[in-house]
């Protein structure tokens, strides 16, 4: 097993933060420029509303069970039972191994890309320097990644800032509303959900937090809350400022204000692609140790070596990627994390844990996450 490890208060924040500030954020602005600027913030408060919402259970879940496991441990003890819930268990676990693969193979692919765009370096070594980064420090356990994720976060804070410092003054012209229909409001919102799920960062939270547990709902909030803050920045500004709204919209923005801010927003993006994967990478490296009782090193090295193998094979371009990796997740969190939560009430091992969601996590807003969820599914496979 992984050795327990702990985290300050801002890391373990830094640790939520990085987990959700990944490529979905980079796809916002330019479905947000189909919908305009009124349904984004409509869809960005839902979002994020349903978001807390469900990352919140997930703390409780853990605060209610004296393990400390990831989630599918949770599910095996809780959920699936006797030979068909065995079946169903190593389903699932196939699954989300398929689902954590393809989502870390699109960092790997973004981060490469990014690279040789800006130094002009072969596509394939941009994919060997990413991965080595995103792979190294997973290699050095949760202390590592926290300490890593905190700084890359101030990374992330400080070119947004600076892009937007210069940003000021310049001509701001936005719609209020688009174009798009019904599937392009889908697709923004399951964009959006997607830019929030760190569900599988929340384990990692309480578990750095052991030593004073009422800072775990902060630290989730606070982490949520960083991505909220960033993802409307960049929104607003790259609608609003951007020549063209790209597809990867910081990267339009910073090209309209000159190669320089061109080059801050591709350094965005890849530490955007690099706080993803260390906790997406790390939590996939924990699931396969609690799941196949592997050694810490041999968990750590099928978690990530198969991800670059997926993209210098180029199994599938990067959109495609987040596509596949946001629709499993999706439909695998709205089945599964509700009826846990109502299973470890009854059965957890923590009857009075130190923190829990109260009347928040009732029935109605327990049907609010599933809803949330099943539409985020549907908004990852939408065409617009």
């Amino acid at each position: 097993m992984h050795k327990k490890e702990r985290l300050t208060f801002i890391e373990a924040a830094s640790i939520v933060a990085g987990y959700g500030i990944g490529s979905g954020i980079m796809a916002v602005p330019y479905l947000a420029s189909k919908t305009g600027i009124v349904p984004f913030l409509i869809l960005m408060c839902a979002a994020f509303f349903v978001s807390i919402l469900i990352h919140l259970m997930v703390a409780e879940i853990m605060l209610r069970d004296s393990s400390s496991n990831q989630m599918i441990e949770l599910y095996a003890k809780y959920l699936f039972r006797g030979k068909i819930g065995q079946i169903l268990l190593w389903v699932f676990f196939v699954l989300i191994i398929i689902a954590f693969l393809t989502s870390l193979a699109a960092y790997i692919a973004e981060g490469g890309e990014i690279l040789t765009g800006l130094f002009g370096i072969p596509l394939w070594i941009g994919h060997v320097v990413t991965y080595g980064i995103a792979a190294g420090i997973v290699f050095f356990g949760l202390k590592a990644i926290g300490l890593s994720e905190k700084y890359a976060i101030l990374g992330i804070v400080a070119l947004v800032a600076t892009l937007s410092i210069r940003s000021l003054g310049l001509p701001y012209t936005t719609i209020v509303f688009g174009s798009g229909g019904a599937n392009a409001w889908m697709a923004l919102f399951g964009m959006i959900m997607f830019s929030f799920f760190a569900l599988f960062s929340v384990p990692q939270a309480v578990e750095g937090l052991a030593w004073n547990k009422k800072l775990i709902p902060r630290a989730i909030i606070a982490g949520m809350l960083i991505n909220f803050i960033i993802i409307l920045v960049i929104t607003l500004m790259a609608m609003g400022v951007s020549q063209e709204v790209t597809r990867v919209g910081i990267v339009g923005w910073g090209k309209s204000l000159g190669f320089g801010y061109a080059v801050s927003g591709g350094l965005f993006v890849i530490l955007a692609a690099l706080t993803s994967y260390w906790s997406v990478s790390f939590a996939l490296s924990t699931i396969l140790q609690e799941r196949l009782k592997l050694g810490d090193k041999i968990s750590w090295l099928v978690a990530t070596l198969p991800t670059f193998i997926i993209v210098i094979t180029r199994f599938s371009d990067f959109l495609g990627f987040m596509r596949i990796a946001g629709g499993a997740i999706a439909l695998l969190v709205a089945i599964l994390t509700v009826p846990l939560l109502r299973s470890i009430r009854k059965h957890g091992n923590v009857k009075n844990p130190e923190w829990s969601l109260g009347y928040l996590g009732g029935g109605f807003f327990q049907l609010l996450v599933v809803l949330g969820f099943l539409l985020m599914a549907v908004g990852s496979v939408v065409k617009i």
